[in-house]
């Protein structure tokens, strides 16, 4: 028994130094596009595929009226409604006909009111974006912490012997569990990052949705 374990954990380390190359791989082949065109150390953090765009730009979802200034907030009924249209739970069906059915409510005052809830959606759903790349920021800066700390630990396991003194049995073993479980920790952040990595696009795609909807309320 005694005599099987070296080789059982040259093959455990062996497995986990594959494993380690697919996984760091990929965050780094997108770090790396990331960083080609960018100094900033904060974007060099992003971890996703998709082109940081750090703002929403105005121009480019809202061709109506000015919204600057607007104090949606002190309107219950504006900021009733866009309380709904920003939430991702109601669909985008059901936020069209809520548009419908204010505008409808709202004789006179309609192209005031309809312009403060786009001012109100416009302000929320940016706010909301922002968080997300924030904290998307701070995923990947911990990915690349835990990208390094496992290459160490790579490393570690693959000493060659006459190098430094080596290491004890349980030592080894210690190295070996700390690696297989920082790649599993890795492995599973990384798959949960894909639909992440996809809500500030879809945050921007309901705001233009809906604001194409308000606009076509205006006239």
């Amino acid at each position: 028994m005694h005599g099987s374990r070296p080789a059982y954990w040259r093959r455990r380390r062996c497995e986990a130094a594959l494993r380690l190359i697919v996984l760091t791989v990929t965050l780094e082949a997108a770090s790396l596009v990331a960083a080609e065109q960018k100094s900033d150390l904060t974007e060099r953090n992003w971890p996703c595929h998709q082109i940081l765009v750090g703002q929403l730009s105005l121009a480019a979802v809202w061709s109506g009226p000015s919204i600057e200034g607007l104090a949606w907030r002190n309107d219950q009924a504006v900021a009733d409604i866009v309380a709904t249209l920003a939430a991702r739970r109601t669909p985008l069906e059901a936020a069209e006909r809520a548009i419908e059915d204010f505008a409808q409510s709202q004789g006179a005052s309609k192209t005031k009111k309809l312009v403060a809830v786009f001012a109100g959606l416009f302000e929320t759903l940016n706010d909301e974006r922002t968080q997300v790349i924030a904290g998307l920021l701070r995923f990947g800066a911990k990915q690349k912490e835990l990208a390094g700390k496992i290459r160490t630990e790579n490393a570690r396991s693959r000493e060659a012997p006459g190098k430094e003194p080596r290491a004890s049995r349980q030592g080894e073993e210690t190295v070996a569990r700390d690696l297989e479980w920082d790649l599993r920790v890795f492995d599973e952040r990384r798959q949960s990052l894909t639909y992440v990595c996809e809500t500030p696009a879809l945050i921007e795609q309901r705001l233009f949705a809906l604001a194409r909807v308000i606009q076509r309320r205006l006239e």
